[in-house]
């Protein structure tokens, strides 16, 4: 059984560290999937793309490769991740954002009897909770900056690549707005010692990117002709014919723990042109993402007959629902739509090649989500058969606030990872 901690390993080279996102696959961990269980110029499929971690090493190691996020944010961020730019085509750009943010600052700063143009450009979005979390001047200066990226010419894909970078300045540790934890999906309101100097934190991420850009581009010259999509798509209606890859890998997302649209909405407020949603919208579309705990169903927990002959998901839901039906609804809801999703999975994979899925357990008001194993049961009825089952331990490091174990029951430290063949 391989070892797949990666302690001490390097999470973060090529375009791996481009922007930071909530439980990444360590990229570690998707070149030992792609190694062993696909072959040079195969096509991989990731359904769950998230940030793009898996389209990265895909290109990276010569394979073909599609994503699909139903998160307009993580498409934009994995297809520039897994994009070979051309350094040369940044710079100009990127020169002339920054000299007409900084003229129009000074002019701004200078004097309060400005042009209607300009208090055009510096007139942020309005959304909901706008003002708790960006300060006013903060406010004024992103929407300048976002009026640039947006007005400037330039080709998509750099377009894309300063958006990115734009919104790695909110979804970031250390954010641009009054947060912290932001990248684990829960902000919490955090004020600043001092104000963050937008256009100086643009600055510096650009040219770190662009050094990981160029590293990205360096370590794919080998696999040049390679091919890479990435596309806005739900996993539970995979876009793809019948047996079209030959390989998947995904790391699914967690049952209720996270939830990327309360997160993401403070970068996608200011980013609907480019994202192609409302704000509204993109709150509303949340509900439907799989393992979202926003829409609860209504009436009494009653198992469904679709996962009913599923002996140790329905004793799991069974003892959940004892705790708390609503807890018990939304579980059983992920694991529909994850048999949904496990469906289209085999469907468009080539018999006798593999899927790979990450997973984690979960506990849910102190009761044990056996998710690998429900997983399982579920692939054997689909026509997988499990080939290994390997684990790995999720590091303590990782998690930036205390997790209080006496309200939820104990953390979750180990992730499996099950690689299935399609044998029917």
């Amino acid at each position: 059984m391989p070892n797949l901690n990666f302690e001490n390993s390097n999470t973060l080279y090529a375009s791996h560290g481009l922007h930071a996102y909530a439980a990444k696959c360590p990229p570690q961990l998707v070149r030992y999937g792609l190694q062993y269980y696909s072959s040079p110029r195969e096509t991989v499929l990731d359904p769950m793309v998230g940030s793009g971690t898996t389209l990265v090493e895909a290109r990276l190691m010569g394979r073909n490769s599609i994503g699909f996020d139903i998160d307009p944010l993580a498409c934009l961020i994995a297809k520039v991740k897994s994009s070979v730019l051309p350094d040369n085509k940044i710079e100009d750009p990127f020169k002339s954002i920054v000299k007409k943010f900084e003229r129009d600052l000074k002019s701004w700063l200078a004097t309060t009897n400005h042009s209607t143009a300009l208090k055009k450009r510096l007139q942020p979005p309005e959304f909901s909770g706008r003002d708790y979390w960006f300060a006013q001047d903060i406010s004024v200066r992103l929407a300048l900056l976002a009026y640039y990226i947006a007005a400037e010419p330039m080709k998509d894909d750099i377009r894309d690549f300063f958006w990115v970078a734009f919104s790695s300045l909110i979804l970031a540790k250390t954010s641009v707005a009054s947060a912290r934890d932001i990248v684990h999906s829960r902000p919490h309101y955090w004020e600043h010692a001092e104000t963050p100097n937008v256009i100086a934190k643009f600055k510096s991420r650009v040219q770190i990117m662009r050094k990981q850009m160029i590293q990205f581009a360096d370590l794919c010259r080998r696999s040049s002709d390679v091919k890479v999509v990435t596309r806005l798509g739900d996993a539970r209606r995979i876009r793809r014919r019948d047996e079209s890859v030959d390989l998947i890998f995904t790391s699914p997302p967690y049952v209720t723990a996270l939830d990327y649209p309360r997160a993401h909405f403070l970068a996608v407020a200011w980013m609907e042109q480019i994202l192609g949603v409302s704000l509204s919208e993109y709150r509303k579309h949340g509900q439907a993402y799989i393992g979202s705990e926003r829409l609860i169903p209504s009436g009494d927990f009653l198992i469904d007959q679709q996962i009913g002959n599923f002996d140790l998901t329905c004793s799991t839901l069974g003892r959940l629902a004892k705790r708390s039906e609503k807890h018990a609804k939304l579980t059983q809801r992920y694991f529909l739509d994850m048999y949904d999703t496990l469906a289209e999975m085999h469907r468009v994979l080539k018999l006798g090649r593999h899927a790979i899925l990450v997973v984690c357990p979960s506990h849910i008001r102190k009761i044990a989500v056996p998710t690998q194993t429900i997983f399982i049961e579920m692939c054997d009825a689909l026509g997988f058969k499990l080939k290994q089952q390997c684990t790995r331990s999720i590091s303590k490091a990782k998690r930036i606030l205390p997790y209080m174990q006496k309200s939820f029951g104990k953390r979750m430290m180990t992730e499996y990872v099950l690689v299935f063949q399609k044998t029917e």
